[in-house]
């Protein structure tokens, strides 16, 4: 029998969200607000673009490595554990980073950093779903949906601000108070908070494998997009890390190594769903990663106008994000998710388009296309995910679920720099000026992309039914 059946933690629930949407916050912001500052950090610090490129990829790198781990530790010590110390370690980090001397000390700050971010972000969804009631947790969901897109949302204003004001290492600084107030709300509010299965174990193995395999895949994307590796050498990392992950699911396979088992994939919905959250991510970050490029090289604007037109994506998640949790409380997730699919889908075909001529309303038409699909589906998919498991799978389940959105985009930004290379260089190898190359290399990422999201429309859609909604969709009666 399942244990945590017999405890009612419905009570927790506000406090869950105050302390889940600190997290949240700390996480989004963090990840929006330092791209800002890279520019300034390269000059102050001395060093090279690709060099400070790796501010970012370290701190990705360990979140995907880490979130799956933690999200295990947290059914075996209990949320009130991974949040106290997550804001803990986060703080630290943060302080850390805004000492750092050199690049090189800033890099390892800032993976002691992504240590805290990953426990923050481990167990969200998982203390939310286990916090409300079955017919509110689309609406406790999208509460959390719409505070990432307002971390996403202040990142770059914000950001801009601080910089200005008082240099790049107040970004980091900012974080400070925020972590005091999660590490104090979190003992006040949810120190009696039930564990979930205190004799989890938690295997080493897999975890280790994973994040080999992880790393040296992200590696050798970076490299070959900047064209930095041979051929053999690629094929050599490639081959390493295949090899990582197939020692990843070979641990997992063995119940006495696994670290989340394989059998939480047996799930149809959970798996098509985790399916179609990773091609949704993997298309988001191709927009997010050369749209500033193509607003400032190809429509000349100034970095403060371009971060004024890349928020109209978080402003419209936001707005669509609550209506989407009602709806999901309601009527199948797959109809609602799909259709946000499809209008993203509908945004990426546009995108392909835009050239010199494009003038901004069809910009922002096709921002607020991704934006509104991007709040049509991401809420009802991850309650669609959180509720098709098993309470005792819901710590792995919620690490998986942010390793699942982590990892898209992280392979999205990849993707779209490796395709848009590859046709920037052959545009410049034919004749072409350098305007019309870049606008080849641009779209043609998305003459690519466009593939990735048929393909999460196809798993969205095949899904299955939520069964705790009578396994119907819109228009049938019980």
């Amino acid at each position: 029998m399942d244990t945590m059946q017999a405890v009612d933690t419905t009570g927790y629930k506000r406090k869950a969200l105050l302390i889940t949407g600190l997290g949240t916050f700390l996480g989004t912001l963090d990840s929006s607000i330092v791209n800002v500052s890279l520019p300034s950090i390269t000059r102050d610090l001395n060093t090279t673009v690709n060099m400070v490129g790796w501010v970012i990829m370290s701190y990705a790198i360990i979140i995907i490595s880490l979130l799956l781990v933690f999200g295990s530790i947290s059914a075996r010590k209990g949320f009130h554990y991974t949040y106290t110390y997550g804001f803990a370690i986060f703080m630290v980090g943060s302080f850390m980073c805004g000492l750092s001397i050199n690049i090189y000390m800033l890099i390892l700050c800032r993976v002691l950093q992504g240590v805290g971010a990953a426990m923050l972000m481990a167990v969200g969804p998982a203390m939310v779903t286990r916090s409300f009631p079955e017919k509110e947790r689309g609406r406790g969901l999208s509460v959390i949906a719409m505070v990432v897109s307002v971390g996403l949302l202040l990142g770059p204003p914000l950001g801009g601000f601080i910089i200005g004001l008082a240099g790049w290492r107040w970004i980091f600084y900012v974080n400070i108070p925020v972590c005091i107030a999660g590490i104090y709300f979190t003992n006040r509010f949810i120190r009696d908070f039930p564990i979930e299965d205190p004799h989890k174990r938690i295997h080493v193995p897999g975890a280790i494998a994973l994040a080999a395999g992880l790393m040296t895949m992200m590696m050798s994307l970076m490299l070959f997009s900047e064209e930095a590796i041979s051929k053999g050498g690629l094929i050599g990392i490639l081959a390493f890390s295949v090899l990582m992950f197939l020692l990843f699911f070979y641990f997992e396979s063995k119940p006495d190594t696994k670290l989340i088992g394989l059998d939480i994939f047996k799930i149809r919905v959970f798996a098509f769903s985790g399916a179609a959250m990773l091609l949704v991510f993997i298309s988001l970050a191709s927009v997010t990663v050369l749209m500033p490029f193509y607003l400032e090289r190809i429509k000349l604007l100034d970095p403060q106008h371009v971060g004024l037109y890349l928020s109209i994506v978080p402003i419209c998640t936001l707005i669509m994000a609550p209506l989407a949790g009602y709806l999901s409380d309601k009527i199948q997730a797959r109809f609602i998710a799909t259709l946000g699919v499809l209008i993203m889908g509908t945004g990426l075909f546009l995108t392909g388009r835009l050239n010199g001529d494009s003038g901004f309303f069809e910009i922002a038409r096709v921002l607020v296309l991704l934006g509104l699909g991007m709040g049509l589906f991401s809420t009802p998919n991850t309650s669609t995910m959180m509720g098709s498991v098993q309470r005792s799978q819901l710590g792995s389940a919620s690490g998986l679920n942010a390793t699942i959105r982590t990892l898209g985009i992280t392979f999205g930004v990849g993707l779209a720099i490796s395709i848009f290379g590859y046709f920037r260089s052959a545009g410049v190898e034919s004749g072409l000026g350098e305007t019309e190359a870049f606008l080849s290399g641009f779209n043609s990422v998305y003459n690519y992309i466009i593939y990735v999201i048929i393909a999460a429309m196809v798993f969205s859609w095949i899904r299955g039914n939520d069964k705790s909604k009578g396994g119907r969709g819109p228009g049938f009666s019980s």
